[in-house]
């Protein structure tokens, strides 16, 4: 009865199961967001046939990840849906073995440019970029944790739906499965790089508190990311259209346009990309600085590169802390480095749109190292026009009053830094696309798993019985496959030798039962076994990893350890019982399924035998 299969496992490259990656960055609480993200991954298993990771890149401190640790025991298990829940000690370590794995002369740097000290929300997505590369993932889906869903007769709306029709097909391929196609059939032969939507609800940036207090001031301030070149008509333009995303209206049934996109209309919260865009050009790594994450749509946009744009908005809503004390004056100084950094992106994303087609090659893949160029020509810009800058947000913040008044007396002592700070940005960009190559292919070529010595899975004893009965009632009474205590204990007393506990810096984290059985049958879980079978057919039973080990990458060491003792054996073949609709994936994976063998009905209607032979 294999179920609980949610850690990482190696799928045979050569099958036809696609891969994707569903990525949620977080550093706050957002068990209701895990949850929530968990149905869509779920949805895209089972309406498109793919194999989901699930990947939670949390940088909350210990309490919080213990709370999003539960959060991911809790979901629903699906064999195509695989978590991996990694703290900020877990990506380190991963991005060491990359770095080291890519030679770079000066590894210190790169680490420093993919897990900086402060909040980068182009760090954190490069950094779900490279797992993705290193699990093998055709495709990244980004959502927020400060997001959740639209509804629709009371089901989420799940913007991964367009995602999965559209990314990596060429756009005349990608034609059939939008509203409107308007794309140059000229581009029909690239493929669509890129799928999002936006967001209703409040401002994606948090000003509009700014905005209620004085329209002018909020005009002022929000015109300063604009560029200096525009008119000012352009610039009333971009201040209407700054942060709004879809509006207001709820959704009610779907609109998706293919074309060279509008990228106004898109956010990174509702956003995916197709491999062969993420893999050549990352993200600017700029710290505490909103939009540092937005670059790759000016990439598609003027490349020109396929895209799609749907309806299927995100709900925005803002968390508490960035309102008050010192998570407001943290917020506000990175909506002014933003502001800061338009002095350098403005002039690369001129550079891109003149270069227009040359920015791709002949299989329509983009030139990084041009792009690395732009961005080391713009780095030694004139910081005139950032200083004014900083001038107006003193004066406007000066007039608004209050709490703002006292941001701008935080803000005048950090001028100088900052200034300095948005020229290193980019030239910090630049280095990182010279590297990101190499990065990417040490990513594939190290993956995600890694041996840790803290891990060892050894023989049950009667010390594991307790844990062991408790896990698996966690596991499975909720869909009435419990065994309880005796017939678990039966599996185990007819061939210890096949049965085993996994443990982590020497505590009980799961277990594996396995037995022989006559190549046809299998246990009944309401009957505990009586006596042991001859047989070369050896049966994996069930196997439970507890809940705040999940996401870990530890289940392969499992498949190896019943796979190696199955053939030290002498056991000719591997059986299982496939539940919850997870025999499609089983066949993927060398499986055959024989729905002739007759399950006991403790099994439930939807389960499936199934064998391989070793």
């Amino acid at each position: 009865m294999l179920a609980h299969w949610r850690e990482a496992h190696h799928v045979n490259r050569s099958t036809d199961l696609r891969r994707i990656c569903l990525t949620l960055p977080t550093n706050r609480a957002c068990a209701t967001t895990i949850s929530d993200i968990g149905a869509e991954a779920a949805y895209a298993a089972e309406q498109f046939g793919v194999e989901v990771r699930l990947l939670i890149l949390d940088s909350s401190d210990e309490s919080t990840f213990t709370e999003h640790a539960k959060a991911v025991g809790e979901l629903p298990v699906r064999p195509d849906v695989i978590a991996h829940h990694l703290d900020e000690a877990a990506q380190r370590d991963f991005l060491r073995r990359v770095i080291d794995r890519s030679g770079a002369a000066d590894p210190e740097p790169l680490l420093d440019l993919m897990l900086p000290d402060a909040v980068s929300y182009g760090a954190c997505t490069n950094r779900a970029f490279l797992i993705a590369a290193a699990l093998g993932c055709a495709s990244i889906h980004r959502r927020d944790s400060d997001s959740g869903y639209q509804l629709l007769d009371g089901e989420p709306v799940f913007p991964i739906h367009h995602e999965l029709l559209s990314l990596g097909r060429s756009g005349t391929d990608a034609a059939v499965g939008v509203t409107e196609n308007a794309l140059d059939p000229a581009h029909g032969a690239k493929p669509v790089s890129m799928v999002g939507s936006s967001f209703i609800g409040e401002l994606s940036v948090d000003v509009g508190e700014i905005r209620e207090l004085d329209p002018a001031v909020y005009h002022e301030v929000v015109s300063l990311w604009a560029p200096p070149e525009w008119s000012r008509e352009e610039v009333d333009g971009l201040v209407e259209e700054s942060f709004v995303g879809g509006g207001t209206d709820p959704f009610t049934h779907d609109v998706s346009v293919l074309d060279v996109p509008d990228i106004w209309r898109i956010d990174m919260c509702n956003i995916g990309f197709d491999r062969e865009l993420y893999e050549r050009v990352p993200l600017p790594p700029a710290t505490a600085t909103i939009g540092s994450d937005y670059f790759l749509l000016h990439v598609v946009r003027h490349a020109p590169l396929p895209a799609v744009v749907h309806n299927r908005h995100i709900v925005n809503y803002y968390t508490p802390e960035r309102r008050t004390g010192a998570g407001f004056l943290a917020y506000q100084l990175r909506f002014v480095k933003f502001l800061l950094s338009m002095l350098y992106f403005h002039p690369v994303y001129f550079a891109l749109e003149a270069a227009g087609p040359a920015l791709l090659d002949a299989e329509h893949r983009v030139h990084a190292a041009t792009i690395a160029g732009f961005a080391r020509q713009t780095a030694g810009a004139d910081r005139a026009e950032n200083v004014r800058r900083l001038d107006v947000v003193d004066r406007c913040y000066r007039r608004l009053g209050g709490k703002y008044a006292e941001f701008a007396d935080h803000l005048a002592p950090l001028r100088d830094r900052l200034l300095d700070e948005a020229q290193a940005d980019i030239e910090s960009f630049a280095l990182l696309i010279d590297a990101w190559g190499p990065l990417v292919a040490a990513a594939r070529s190290v993956g995600l798993e890694q041996p840790d010595d803290r891990i060892r899975i050894r023989p049950l004893v009667e010390r594991d019985w307790d844990q062991l009965v408790a896990l698996e009632a966690r596991a499975y009474a909720e869909s009435g496959l419990s065994e309880g205590d005796v017939a678990l204990r039966s599996r185990a007393a007819v061939s210890p030798a096949t049965c085993f506990a996994l443990e982590h810096e020497r505590r009980f984290g799961g277990y594996l039962l396995a037995l022989p059985y006559p190549a046809g049958r299998c246990p009944d879980l309401s009957l505990a076994e009586t006596s042991a079978f001859a047989s070369r057919n050896l049966h994996a039973h069930d196997f439970v990893i507890t809940e705040e080990l999940r996401g870990r990458g530890l289940t392969p060491h499992f498949v190896r350890q019943i796979e190696a003792t199955a053939r030290a054996l002498g056991f000719e073949r591997l059986s299982m019982v496939a539940v919850q609709r997870s025999h499609v994936l089983w066949a993927r994976l060398g499986y055959t399924a024989d729905h002739e063998v007759a399950l006991p009905e403790s099994y439930g209607t939807e389960a499936v035998y199934m064998s391989k032979a070793l």
